[in-house]
């Protein structure tokens, strides 16, 4: 008998949960306007990855390097 490999499928978060991810990666990256969308596709790939929002204080890190 053949065994077919169903993908898992991971939850998609809610736009709540994606736009109060995203406020807080906008407050940790210093309110820094312009970046809505960026903020977003990570917000939303971070909730997929289930990344907790206290692993994303290096994000800061690295914007406050680039400037």
């Amino acid at each position: 008998m053949r065994q077919t490999t169903k993908a898992l499928r991971v939850p998609r978060p809610s736009k709540e949960e994606i736009r109060d991810y995203a406020y807080h990666l906008y407050v940790q990256s210093g309110c820094v306007p312009g970046h809505d969308a960026e903020n977003w596709l990570e917000a939303e790939s971070c909730l997929r990855a289930n990344i907790p929002r206290e692993h994303t204080r290096s994000r800061l890190h690295r914007h406050m390097q680039r400037t």
